[in-house]
């Protein structure tokens, strides 16, 4: 098997592993945008065992991309401005934190 495709797919399990997405999750929807790919031949093309073409990995990375879309986004930290901190005493006589 070509070293580029086992690098492609290296990566591509990094990414469903850093945003711990299910492999069942990930081949579902990948079927539902047209993958006709069964989940033991994805998991296989993750862990470099099985070779995909360009086009297939593309809707494996669509899917897996999409998934990551409807994450919800990772908390932040509030500025002193902001209104969640309403509830906040203040810390110096001067903090009015916004209001």
């Amino acid at each position: 098997m070509d070293r580029a495709i086992q690098l492609r797919g290296a990566k591509l399990a990094e990414m469903i592993d850093y945003w711990q997405l299910s492999l069942e999750g990930v081949w579902l929807h990948s079927v539902s945008l047209g993958s006709e790919l069964s989940e033991l031949e994805i998991d296989a093309y993750l862990h470099g065992a099985f070779g995909l073409s360009g086009y297939q990995h593309d809707i494996i990375a669509h899917a897996v991309n999409e998934l990551i879309d409807m994450l919800p986004d990772p908390p932040r930290a509030s500025f002193s401005t902001e209104t969640d901190l309403d509830e906040v005493e203040p810390l110096a006589p001067d903090d009015d934190f916004g209001a």
